[in-house]
Parts: C-alpha cells; structure tokens; sequence
C-alpha cells in the first residue's frame, strides 16, 4: 500500500523515523511522499532520494556536535553551514522538485511570521532553513525571506501531503515527558520543545494513523551519541502499531 509521511522534527530523535520506515517497508508499505520539519525534513530529504533507512543511520551516526557549531549569522549562536555541506555531498537531488519522490520542507518565515511549504527550490539550503532552531542557530535568508526551524509553526506537517490522496501516517519522535528543566539551555530547549508539542496537536487532524516512539521523549535532541537508541525506539514503536496501522489502512480503504 502506498502512503504519505508527516515526519516531526527533533534532533536526534528523528533517527526513530528511521526504525518506523524499516518496518513498513519490510511490511510492503511504499512511501509515496513525504513532507518534513527540522529532523523530520533532513531524514525526509534523505529518505525522498533514494537512500536506504540503514544507510541513513549511519551517516547520521558520522555526525559530531562540531558539525552542528560552525560560524553564526545574525539570530543565533550557531551556524549550520556544516552540516548543509554534509547534506550537499550526499544527496543526488540538489532541488527539491528533483527527488525520486515527492518531498515538502516547513519553514518558519521570521518576517512574515507564518508557515511556508517548500516542494521546489534548494534541497539542502530549505532542508537546514527547516532545521535551524532559533535562537540556537542562526535563521536563513532566501529569496527575501528569513527562514527557520518549521517546527515552531508546524512540526508535523501533515496538511500539505493531502493533495497526494494517499493515507497519511504521522509520525511525531519529540514527546514530552514529566521533567524539570536544570538550567538556561535546558529550560530554552523546554520551551521549544512544549511549543512544538502544542502545534502537533492541531496538525494530527489531518493525519489517519499517528505514531509516537514514546521512549524517544528521554533522549536529549543533541545527544548525538543516542542515534541507535532512537533508530530502535522507532522500530519497537512501529512493530507495535502494525496490526492497527494494517487495520486502519484497510478500514480507509473500503470506504473508499
């Protein structure tokens, strides 16, 4: 069966995204498109080009946090503009509308102060635009526009896949446990995190089946160390979601 992704942001919890992929596509699911915020959109861009789940996994497995410092532009402490590099020597499609299957970036326009869906444009410059958490890393500039982290709109970008006609499973690796934040980077990253928790509500109701790799919520987004933690996090969820996400997609299916 064919059908779409909405896949959220959160660092390094996105490589539960992953896991959930692994088994669908062992379990004769074909992701038709995609649409991702932050996490969601670097795995998603990955994922729309033809690379493998495992394969991903171990690129993000190379990442070091110094991949994630480099030099800052006005709005943030930190720069992307390694990582971006990274992106550029891995992907085939160097535009969006280029990829093997249909992918949407979210973004926050800053200046505008709403939520832009990307499917055409630079892959990788529109995928870190999604990723770039302010005020921890700095926004991009594109086309007039200051670009940031799509989760703070709209971190489970599931609206813009309906146009495909495929049932759209969400997947959402950023819950939020019971938890006291310890100082001023943890409670800033609290905030963005409770922030974003708020907006997934309003976007599942475009979603037909939802998975939440609970376990996901005990991992620091920069712990990059926790790749596989979250990667089989991922795999336990979806392995425990396939007989009602099978039933589901057959309910859908006869009615239509």
């Amino acid at each position: 069966m064919k059908i779409s992704l909405a896949l959220s942001g959160g660092g390094i919890r996105a490589a539960a995204h992953l896991g959930v992929v692994k088994v669908l596509q062992e379990n004769g699911f074909e992701i038709a498109a995609i649409s991702g915020s932050s996490g969601g959109a670097i795995v998603g861009a990955l994922l729309c080009d033809k690379k493998r789940p495992e394969d991903i996994l171990k690129l993000i497995k190379t990442l070091k946090l110094k991949d994630l410092a480099g030099p800052s532009g006005a709005g943030g402490v930190f720069g992307l503009g390694k990582l971006e590099k990274i992106l550029q020597e891995n992907l085939e499609s160097k535009r969006i509308e280029d990829l093997p299957v249909p992918f949407t970036v979210a973004c926050t326009d800053l200046s505008g102060g709403s939520v832009l869906y990307f499917d055409e444009g630079p892959l990788s410059k529109l995928t870190i635009a999604s990723s770039s958490l302010v005020p921890i890393f700095s926004p991009v500039k594109h086309e007039g526009m200051l670009l940031a982290d799509g989760g703070f709109m709209d971190n489970l970008p599931a609206k813009p896949l309906k146009r495909y006609g495929y049932p759209i499973v969400g997947i959402n690796v950023n819950p939020i446990p019971q938890k006291e934040p310890s100082g001023l980077l943890s409670a800033t990253i609290r905030v963005l995190m409770l922030m974003m928790g708020a907006n997934i509500k309003a976007s599942r109701e475009f979603v037909d089946f939802y998975i939440e790799p609970s376990g996901c919520g005990e991992i620091n987004i920069f712990d990059l160390k926790k790749a596989d933690t979250a990667y089989e996090e991922g795999v336990r969820s979806a392995q425990n979601s396939l007989a009602d996400l099978i039933s589901a997609m057959e309910h859908k299916d006869k009615k239509n």
